[in-house]
């Protein structure tokens, strides 16, 4: 029977550089998303939005606990 990892997210695993990169993404999408709506450029806030759904999968991925 195979083993699973241990699921649960931990102190451990939010200090993990896949972790920060992935919660990294999510600020500067979200901050340059909000100077480049203030600037009236939807295109790149769009951009962004795209960076931001980057940053959620791969913060999920890495506080999943799959992750190598």
């Amino acid at each position: 029977m195979a083993t699973f990892p241990n699921t649960k997210p931990t102190a451990e695993s939010l200090t993990k550089p896949l972790t920060l990169l992935g919660l990294g993404l999510v600020v500067v999408s979200v901050a340059v998303a909000g100077f480049a709506l203030r600037d009236g450029d939807v295109v790149t806030a769009l951009g962004m939005g795209l960076l931001f759904a980057s940053g959620v999968l791969t913060t999920g991925i890495s506080l999943s606990g799959k992750s190598v």
